[in-house]
Order: C-alpha cells, then structure tokens, then sequence
C-alpha cells in the first residue's frame, strides 16, 4: 500500500483500510506537521498508524503487507502516536479546546429543553464508561482490580465527556474494572451507579436526576418519567461508544498486557479522529412532536397504573380470559402507523426492541399470550389488556404490562 500517493487508493479501499475518505487523510496529515519533520514518508508513517487502529491485525502481519521488517513497523507507529498525540489530538480532544459556548451550540433541542434554561442557556453534556479488554495478569493486585464480576473478564474502564450531539469533549485515564460509574464521577469532580455522588455533585452546584428505588420497589411515575427523560439524552453516549469498536476493530480484541503501554493513547487519538470526520447528531424529524408530548404528559397522572395497585391486578386470574381472534368482545385492536409507535414510544430505541420480546413470547403455534380483563364496569366499560413479559436479565422474573382502550 503507498500512502504517499493517496490517489492510487479508490475510494472504498481506503476507506476499508483506514475509516477516511481521500480529504480526511489529507486532512489529518496537514494538521500533524510533525510527522513531516520526523519521517520521510509521513503519509506512510500516518497510514501505518490508521490501518493498525482500524483493523486490529498484528504488527507482524501488517508490517509484512507494508513490506517492512516488525521492528521497522512499530518505530513508524510509535512516531505516528507520538506526532498525532501532540499536533492533531489537541486540536479536537480535551476540556481546554472547546469553550462554554462551543458546548452550548451543540445542545441538541430534547435535552436544552429538559435540562436547559429559559434565560441562560446551559452547556449539557453526557458521561459515561465503557470497557477494554485487557489480558489476564500474573500481577495479582493488576488481576484483582481488572477482574469484572458483571462481565467475568479483565477490563478497564475509560470514562466519555459527550456532547449531546455525539461530540467527544474528552476521555479520562482508564479505571479499574471494579471502580463504579458513581466512583469515577466523585473522583472526577473532587480531583473524587452515580446515585452515591449526589452530595459532592450538588455542593459543586450541579443538579442530579437520577431518581432511586427501593430493593425490589418500582419507580413512582413521577420518577419513573424522569428516569424515561434521561434516557432520551444519554443515548448519544452509546452511540459513540459503538463507534469505537464498530470502526476501529483493536478496541473489540483484547489487549496483550505488553501493548496497554499505548492502549489509552490509541483510544484518545481515536476520540479526536472521530470528531474530525464524524457527523454530529442531529435533532430527530419528529423533535418538535416530541416536545409537545413531553409537556403534555410528564404531569399527567398515571391512571392506570393507580388502577393496577388499588385492585392488586398482578395477583388476579381468574378476572382475566386469554384473548383470541375470534373473542367477541374485543376485536378491532388499534391499527398504528410506523410513524404513530414511534410518537408512541418518543424514538426507535423501543421499537428495536419490540421483535427481540416478541420472539421471547411467541409460542410454538406462533400465538402471543395476551389476557383480556373482564369486568369492564370497573373501568368504566373501558377495556383493558394484561401481557406477560419476561425479565431479558433475569431467567426467574416477568413482569406484567397494562393497555386500556376506550371501547370508543
């Protein structure tokens, strides 16, 4: 492969090789001047460096596609990190290279509307940790603190500041894989789930929402609508999460302890190059409906729900009868456009998932078990469904869902 003539490449094959186009290349390697002082072939030097993140292979196997000795390959890589970490990344990652008012003009309108002010606009921005896996350690302090319960691998952890529009601000030295979220963030803001950082985080003058429940309690629904208005922001987070590895295959494997030396430079070099040539997010076509749906039903009262409670319908029976097609008292369910499920639902996250549940649900026949109440005077000849949905965690739990329809 000859990087220094670009044009050789079509345009899939190198954006196979390297995730860019011919101008981000160019791009990247006018901003890394550098790398011209230091090499003679800094297009190769920047090239060897973009392949080796985006595919992951070995230095042995592609110092042999580049036709160049192993140790050769990795001088050029180490001068590729070092230049790229000293002219490009400063230029698009970390907390001193965008302003409180760069932060701002990326808010994307669902989150200023929640979280933002009528007078002053506020910046908002989401973090979050995500994993890299690392190889296991004769170290036995490095193994106890890499070691996941919840993931039964060795990983670390390195911490996302995010835009709402996608836009990385920074990413943290990696954590050990048994340091929580809340720890992070209280370490972070004290220079110390993050329910155990509300304190430090109001006396810095923020304002947490992260509504809590008791063990085995459900949310009230006042909580649980602002627990459904954090996740419609914190989505960009995951996103840009997979990002990472969808694009850039090195952070899917699992690090050789001899290589964790460049594992966090790689990763922040990476966050910058996203931001170069990554589009942001934008506002959803249906944003302003959203809103509007928001303001209408986050005071609302729940209804049903308080229905549910008051007549203890989880522990009922035999008032319910399965439903079928031929059922004479109910037979015109709701017929709803892709576009109403998803006003329904504010976004696709939920629509995604539907199939998933449903094939948890089907049966052999192919039949789908939904009950149907009935004693419909208590609820004012309204009619009202019950389905049975299995916990996707936990094998021994299932939860019941509710849906009333005026008979209208």
């Amino acid at each position: 492969m000859n990087f220094e003539n670009i044009d050789e490449f079509g345009d899939e094959e190198l954006h196979f090789w390297t995730s860019l186009t011919k101008i981000q290349f160019n791009s990247i390697l006018q901003r890394t001047p550098s790398l011209g002082t230091r090499s003679d072939c800094p297009a190769t030097v920047l090239g060897i460096y973009l392949v080796k993140i985006r595919t992951g292979e070995s230095d042995e196997r592609l110092a042999s596609k580049f036709n160049m000795s192993r140790r050769t390959f990795e001088r050029k890589l180490q001068t590729a990190r070092q230049c790229l970490s000293e002219d490009f990344m400063p230029l698009y990652l970390g907390l001193d290279h965008l302003t409180r008012a760069d932060v701002i003009t990326r808010n994307l309108s669902i989150p200023s509307h929640i979280f933002g002010g009528n007078q002053n606009e506020k910046g908002i921005f989401v973090m979050d940790g995500t994993y890299l896996y690392v190889q296991k350690s004769s170290n036995f302090l490095f193994q106890r603190k890499t070691y996941s319960l919840h993931k039964f691998k060795n990983l670390v952890k390195p911490f996302l500041v995010v835009c709402t529009d996608g836009y990385v601000i920074d990413v943290v030295v990696p954590y050990p894989a048994t340091t929580s979220d809340a720890s992070i963030l209280r370490h972070l803001l004290e220079n110390r789930g993050f329910r155990d950082s509300i304190s430090i985080s109001e006396e810095c003058g923020y304002v947490p929402h992260p509504p809590s429940r008791g063990r085995g309690e459900q949310l009230t629904t006042p909580d649980a609508n602002k627990s459904r208005l954090i996740t419609m922001c914190r989505w960009v987070i995951e996103a840009i999460n997979g990002r990472f590895k969808k694009d850039y295959k090195i952070f899917r494997h699992t690090y050789f302890n001899v290589a964790m030396r460049n594992m966090m430079t790689d990763f922040k070099i990476t966050a910058a190059i996203i931001n170069a040539i990554r589009h942001p997010f934008e506002d959803s076509a249906y944003v302003d409906q959203f809103i509007s749906i928001i303001n209408d039903r986050m005071g609302r009262e729940n209804e049903l729900a308080q229905f549910v409670i008051e007549n203890n319908m989880n522990r009922q029976r035999v008032a319910f009868l399965p439903l079928d097609g031929n059922n004479p008292d109910y037979r015109d369910f709701p017929q709803m456009t892709l576009e109403d499920l998803t006003l329904f639902t504010l976004g696709s996250y939920h629509l995604r998932l539907a199939r998933s549940y449903c094939n948890e649900h089907m049966r052999p026949n192919g039949v789908y078990l939904i009950e149907l109440y009935r004693q419909r005077e208590l609820l004012n000849n309204k009619i009202l469904l019950r389905g049975r949905i299995q916990s996707r965690h936990v094998r021994a739990r299932q939860y019941y869902t509710y849906m009333s329809e005026n008979s209208s």
